[in-house]
């Protein structure tokens, strides 16, 4: 590698719900937009743009048709990565690091023109999956169902991760949901698929994120501060939900070993100063502790109750609000990242924590029966 990856760069929209006048790529070039104007950078300082999405859920074939060229894009390199924007970050990544590009603009968008559970079916294998009704959703709770019962976790304790997220997504000023809610509101809500309730999952969000990523020998000469990529992982498990064990996140442990070797870190409870992570469902972030190294097994819940996880904690997770709070779709988990390296710069607004170093993590979508694939993120503040 020629030289660290660094990022320069950050656009977001006010995400908000379902609906309004923007079409997907008009709210694309608003997030991409808002990235160049926060690096003092134009289009035609860009190499190649990269973009995350979902044609089934944007409507259209080949979406990056539209997409890549709102993002600045036109008559430029250019790739679209099916999958979470975690992903496309890691490609951008690939494309800096080999010293073919020096600068590289990646965007994921939220945007459903359909149903999403109707698409998430759609998606499953066509013989044993689809017919029975399997979605997205149903396969999250097939998940949280296996690890509650392997390990005894309470429907309290899933419900405490819903009260932390979006508590904590009052104070940022970009999130679609903006409400605190109670444990017992959680509880309460009504359930969508055991042992998922309404409030236990994300909620479907409008909006886009854009970053900026160059060398950083062009980082010293363009920025004043910026967050420098230590280590980077992705890893995949088994389509087939028969293949695997439910109640663990195998792909995620191989994931951040990958990000924690490149980094150098070996104790990520004490060396690691913020993470964002993608709870896909209030479950499945108890279970991203586990995954990621920070509790053994089955003990994600406890570290929850201790407070380690707060805004005041040893490690807080999710200042932002997480995906609880905001989910974007395939631009989810790029989101994350965005949210890291806002705060190891220090410019989170009013969810800032004291952070040099930080953890962002992606995990797959739509594509495949559950969210087997996994992305982790080590960034570091210069």
């Amino acid at each position: 590698m020629s030289s660290r990856v660094c990022i320069v760069g950050v656009g977001q929209t006010h995400h908000r719900g379902p609906g309004g006048n923007l079409a997907y790529y008009e709210i694309a070039f608003d997030a991409a937009r808002a990235a160049l104007q926060d690096t003092g950078l134009t289009r035609g300082d860009i190499d190649t743009v990269l973009a995350s999405g979902w044609d089934v859920l944007d409507g259209r074939t080949i979406s990056d048709m539209y997409l890549v060229p709102a993002a600045g894009g036109y008559l430029k390199d250019s790739a679209k990565v099916a999958d979470d924007g975690i992903l496309a970050f890691a490609y951008a990544y690939m494309r800096i690091a080999s010293g073919a590009f020096d600068t590289a603009l990646v965007m994921g968008h939220g945007h459903a023109e359909g149903p999403t559970e109707l698409v998430s079916n759609v998606t499953m294998d066509p013989f044993f999956y689809r017919p029975l009704g399997m979605s997205a959703t149903a396969a999250l709770a097939l998940e949280a169902c296996s690890y509650a019962a392997h390990y005894g976790v309470s429907e309290g304790q899933a419900a405490a991760v819903a009260e932390k997220n979006r508590r904590q997504g009052v104070n940022n000023p970009y999130a679609h949901l903006r409400s605190a809610i109670t444990r017992e509101q959680v509880l309460a809500s009504k359930v969508v698929a055991w042992p998922l309730r309404e409030l236990d999952c994300r909620p479907e969000s409008v909006g886009a994120v854009a970053l900026v990523l160059c060398s950083e020998d062009r980082a010293k000469r363009i920025a004043s501060s910026w967050a420098t990529v230590e280590g980077i992982g992705w890893a995949t498990s088994s389509y087939y939900i028969g293949a695997t064990d439910l109640w663990r996140l195998d792909a995620l442990a191989n994931a951040a070993r990958q990000a924690y070797v490149m980094a150098g870190i070996d104790d990520p409870m004490a060396e690691l100063d913020v993470a964002e992570v993608h709870d896909v469902t209030s479950y499945h972030e108890l279970m991203a502790y586990e995954g990621m190294g920070w509790a053994q097994e089955g003990s994600g819940g406890r570290l929850l109750e201790e407070g380690a996880t707060s805004m005041e904690g040893r490690l807080p997770v999710n200042p932002s609000g997480g995906a609880l709070s905001t989910n974007i779709g395939a631009g989810t988990g790029l989101l994350r990242v965005a949210e890291a390296a806002l705060q190891v710069t220090g410019r989170a607004d009013g969810r800032q924590v004291e952070a040099r170093t930080a953890l962002a993590h992606g995990v797959s979508g739509l594509a495949g029966s559950i969210g087997q694939t996994h992305g982790v993120v080590i960034l570091r503040g210069r």
